[in-house]
């Protein structure tokens, strides 16, 4: 019981107040009442709470925006979402997801390699990651190669003058392959993506979180 109050005590307001300010503890404050205390609980050691470490979990937010309206455009098909006013939006919802992704992809990256999170046995980990980038990267290409508009060819002419891979990769690179360049889209890239962002959650949770540099060297 006594084990009880101490961390009651620990994640009371007043006590987050004195931590981390009153503003900051004003915007953490919903994850520790009901009923988002039991969803989202103290979970993580004092080092990782900061926005640094939230970075991850936000490029995965932004994987969920681009798999949820990534569906609906693919089943309502090109011609809705470049006539439509709600195509239009949807389609800007998931291109300015992409750019999400990419933007907090790199601060994760960034942190992970500022606070030596990679190191050790870690270190496997932080080659998923990498390739998970550099997989999203080609998921990146072949979405604009499948938006069926004037930039889709814009970006096919450069792939060709640019990367030299038109005639050996049979013309995949080109609006001409829709199917193809959509069924990559949708099917192939997205998958390889998300079976190794579960893999790189996993290896999180099994080898817990890595203490900043700072907190190692004191240890």
């Amino acid at each position: 019981m006594a084990e009880q109050t101490d961390e009651v005590q620990l994640d009371s307001f007043r006590q987050r107040v004195e931590e981390h300010g009153l503003l900051r503890a004003l915007l953490e404050s919903f994850a520790y009442i009901k009923p988002f205390g039991g969803m989202f609980g103290k979970i993580v050691p004092f080092y990782a709470e900061s926005y640094w470490y939230a970075m991850g979990g936000l490029t995965f937010l932004m994987f969920v925006f681009l798999t949820l309206s990534g569906v609906i455009l693919a089943l309502l098909g090109p011609y809705w979402w470049l006539t439509t006013p709600v195509g239009y939006f949807l389609k800007s919802f998931h291109y300015w997801s992409a750019q999400g992704f990419f933007f907090f992809a790199l601060l994760h990256l960034f942190r992970v390699w500022a606070t030596g999170s990679y190191r050790g046995r870690r270190i496997f980990n932080w080659w998923i990651g990498l390739t998970i980038f550099m997989l999203a990267m080609g998921e990146n290409l072949f979405g604009l190669l499948a938006r069926g508009d004037w930039e889709s060819q814009f970006v096919s002419m450069h792939s060709d003058d640019m990367l030299f891979l038109q005639p050996f990769f049979f013309h995949l690179f080109s609006p001409g392959n829709f199917t193809a360049d959509l069924t990559i889209h949708i099917a192939l890239l997205p998958v390889a993506i998300f079976s190794l962002i579960l893999a790189h959650v996993v290896l999180i949770r099994l080898q817990g979180m890595s203490k900043p540099l700072a907190v190692q060297k004191e240890g």
